[in-house]
């Protein structure tokens, strides 16, 4: 992660120690990195701070009701809304405490707001952020967390993210990225 978006994650972090949001993000981050060299007339000034920031809102849901709102099988999409707002206020305070561009803070809240509700993209800047968060799945350090928090046996799980691949990204890059990702994963998973 580059050094200009260090003190975001810094102040990012007390947020983050829930539901493997740490390394979560920076997986996404790095996946955003990426995506980014495709798409050069993307904002990584929006982009990237959005990336940090997109799930610090989970802090704000007790653990034990966090599984009810996400994965293969969401129970609760209120809860999934919660953290999406609460999302927004978090990441309204820090980029405000390192005096952000007022201009960029507003398009990161509103690619956070939505960020796992809204099944569309409100700007190619928000189709980079998605497709990071999706590409999390398919990341070998993702699959091994995932599988076992959702007690999915391995190679089941993984072949459900192959058959979301089609569906989930708005980019070619990012569709690519995932069938690169999981074939690597399952070489070093031995699947």
């Amino acid at each position: 992660m580059k050094s200009e978006y260090s003190e975001i994650f810094d102040r990012a972090k007390p947020y983050l120690d829930t539901r493997n949001n740490e390394i979560h993000v920076k997986v996404v981050c790095n996946y955003a990195e990426r995506l980014l060299e495709s798409f050069p007339n993307a904002d990584e000034s929006v982009v990237m701070p959005a990336a940090i920031l997109h799930d610090v809102g989970w802090k704000m849901i007790p653990e034990k009701d966090q599984l009810k709102a996400f994965g293969p099988t969401i129970k609760d999409t209120n809860l999934l809304r919660v953290h999406e707002v609460e999302g927004v206020r978090i990441a309204n305070e820090i980029l405000k405490e390192v005096n952000y561009d007022a201009e960029k803070i507003e398009e990161i809240l509103n690619i956070i707001e939505g960020h796992d509700s809204r099944l569309t993209a409100l700007s190619l800047n928000d189709e980079l952020m998605k497709d990071s968060d999706k590409l999390w799945r398919f990341s070998k350090t993702g699959i091994e967390i995932d599988h076992r928090r959702f007690e999915k046996e391995l190679g089941k799980y993984i072949a459900w993210l192959q058959c979301k691949i089609p569906d989930w990204f708005f980019t070619s890059a990012g569709e690519e990225m995932a069938k690169e990702s999981i074939h690597e994963a399952k070489q070093l998973l031995i699947i």
